[in-house]
């Protein structure tokens, strides 16, 4: 007999950091807490795979090669998905681009050090 929580699907991450070794640790962090994780290292891909697949959350690092694409990103998927969570995550979490992401709907900043753990809590508004 299959167990009723075995059944319920987890929510699926977009994972956009376009550091190779964070994104993969990121990546198995968020696994090893049964959260589904597709990942994009560059913008480009993000918004093809925001385009092609459903998501619950988006988790993007806030700092990119230009400020704008991070906010391109977030706008595609409020388009796409608009039931989605949005976090955005940055080493400079009182910087001006910090303000503007909350301004621009992301559920939160969260400081890098913030262990993948804590992600879980967003788990129930994404559902």
């Amino acid at each position: 007999m299959t167990n009723v929580s075995d059944r319920v699907e987890q929510p699926k991450i977009l994972l956009l950091v376009d550091d190779e070794q964070v994104r993969d640790s990121l990546k198995t962090s968020l696994m090893l807490d049964q959260f589904q994780v597709t990942t994009a290292a560059n913008v480009a891909e993000a918004l093809y795979l925001i385009d092609t697949e459903p998501f619950n959350i988006l988790l993007i690092d806030l700092h990119r090669h230009r400020a704008a694409d991070g906010f391109t990103v977030v706008s595609a998927m409020r388009h796409s998905h608009p039931d989605s969570v949005m976090l955005m995550f940055s080493g400079y979490p009182a910087s001006q681009e910090a303000v503007n992401a909350i301004l621009s709907k992301a559920a939160e900043v969260v400081p890098k050090s913030m262990r993948c753990s804590h992600f879980s809590r967003f788990v129930a508004v994404a559902d």
